[in-house]
């Protein structure tokens, strides 16, 4: 499972270092070349860009020279992406308490806004004389919550009508950004200040909350649907307006992730059975940072990955807007992840998921043939909760009530618990659920019941061979006997199995 990506740590360092461009003179029609394989449009002959993919800036652009921040925003335009995630941190702004200074933050954002490229700012980050006690990191939570909401207020109030969403701090699920522990009643108190105070100063602007990193549970890290549950339970419902989610997996596409514990996929379904639960079915989850480092992955897999993502992600009727992390390289070559995760090298030439997004832009981000074929079936298993999922060799999909399978006689569903039950071993139906059970095809005979009244359990082998259904539905799962073999009670009796006397039934 991923860890946390830092990415800001170029504006969380104690001491910012400026970065400069060095000879910075080519221009962005000399640096995209499309290779023949990958075929991308120029700008002019692309598509209208379909809203909701932008790019994640790690915060470099507040100390970029204006020769490295008009190449990006010239990158953007070729590209044909319209959004921009930009930081606006509080350490920069107010880092003297009551002394103001925007200078940083209004280059990047009127650049942008000159460029006609929309932005969601990300409000974050302590200044020294605002943590408890004085002076620590900037990562640490702020000692007054009202304080940081009348910052959150100055922030809207100035960039109304430039800026049309903010974001409340970033991955506070993990101690790497939200300081000393991660604590959701916490995050929730800031939240529930910066809310109103950017409402009154903007009504028309969006609010996020959440923010959170996948991961899973470990010290330091609050598992990201935990987080969401605690951050209703201390009262957040009613000050945001939609949830984010940094979905972060490299060594597993998004698509693959349905049937896997704790994956990107997962959580996200999980994340939305939180909200449904609260009364917020209606708010989407955005991704707001997602990208694949190609020091851990090549350059066609970080392509194939992201592409992937970004298909994947539009299936679900819930989420909302996906900003890439990030534009650009910090080192082109480094072992370290976070120095890779740019769609560009660090001397702008282009990877392939550059090519790959303004392929899926000029094409207006096409739908799967699975999506479709799933799309067209009978809508009789609830709402669509995860993405058109590969299982061997057919496809899967999670929907409210069921996970429906797309098999040879056609779509079977199969109840959600059932699924569950079976989800680890790959099997695939083989018959319908008749109210009672449902077959699978184990070499060795698969059967899952599920009732209201006994719950979910599977049998096999020589007891699914001597089970007839006078015994009735299981009503627990295979017990190891003592000397060897198993044993399952029905309602209306047992089953025991050992090595050599085979199955005993009893009633």
């Amino acid at each position: 499972m991923v860890h946390f990506r830092g990415g800001f740590r170029a504006v969380m360092s104690a001491t910012t270092v400026l970065i400069v461009a060095a000879g910075l003179s080519f221009g962005v029609t000399s640096v995209i070349t499309s290779p023949d394989h990958l075929i991308g449009p120029s700008r002019a002959d692309a598509a209208p860009n379909p809203p909701g993919v932008g790019i994640s800036d790690g915060g470099g652009l507040l100390w970029a020279s204006d020769a490295e921040l008009d190449t990006t925003v010239q990158f953007m335009t070729a590209m044909g992406t319209t959004s921009m995630r930009i930081a606006i941190p509080w350490s920069t702004v107010e880092y003297t308490q009551n002394q103001l200074d925007w200078t940083a933050v209004d280059r990047v954002v009127n650049k942008l806004r000159a460029a006609n490229i929309s932005m969601l700012g990300i409000i974050a980050y302590t200044p020294p004389w605002a943590t408890s006690p004085v002076n620590q990191p900037i990562n640490t939570r702020p000692a007054s919550p009202a304080a940081f909401g009348d910052f959150a207020g100055k922030v809207a109030a100035r960039y109304k009508g430039k800026v049309a969403d903010y974001e409340i701090w970033n991955e506070p699920n993990g101690s790497m950004f939200y300081g000393p522990q991660p604590d959701a009643a916490g995050y929730t108190a800031l939240l529930k200040a910066a809310y109103p105070k950017i409402k009154a100063a903007d009504s028309a602007a969006t609010v996020v909350g959440g923010v959170l990193g996948a991961a899973e549970q470990g010290w330091g890290i609050v598992n990201p649907v935990d987080f969401t549950n605690q951050m209703y339970a201390a009262g957040a419902a009613g000050s945001f307006d939609a949830l984010s989610y940094h979905p972060y997996q490299y060594s597993l596409k998004f698509s693959e992730g349905p049937y896997v514990e704790h994956s990107p996929a997962r959580q996200v379904m999980d994340m939305r059975a939180a909200m449904v639960a609260n009364g917020d079915g209606s708010k989407k989850i955005w991704a707001t940072e997602y990208g694949v480092p190609t020091s851990a992955v090549s350059g066609d897999q970080q392509n194939v990955m992201i592409t992937d993502f970004i298909q994947k992600w539009r299936e679900l009727p819930y989420t909302g807007p996906i900003f890439l992390y990030t534009m650009r390289d910090k080192a082109t070559g480094s072992n370290d992840p976070e120095d890779t995760f740019g769609l560009l090298e660090s001397n702008w030439g282009a990877k392939p998921a550059l090519w790959g997004l303004m392929s899926l832009l000029q094409n207006n981000i096409p739908r799967t043939a699975e999506y479709n074929r799933f799309a067209a079936a009978p809508n009789n298993s609830g709402a669509v909760l995860g993405p058109v999922f590969p299982v061997r060799d057919t496809w899967a999909q999670y929907r409210q009530d069921a996970v429906l399978y797309e098999m040879p006689t056609g779509f079977v569903a199969v109840p959600r618990a059932v699924a569950e039950s079976i989800r680890a071993t790959g099997f695939l139906p083989t018959t319908p659920f008749n109210g009672t059970y449902q077959d699978f095809d184990s070499p060795f005979g698969l059967r899952v019941f599920s009732t209201a009244v006994g719950g979910t359990h599977n049998i096999g082998g020589g007891i699914y061979s001597a089970w007839d259904p006078t015994l009735g539905p299981a009503t627990s799962d295979e017990m190891p006997q003592y000397g060897g073999g198993v044993r399952v009670t029905f309602q209306y009796g047992a089953i025991t199995w050992t090595p050599y006397v085979g199955a005993t039934v009893t009633r």
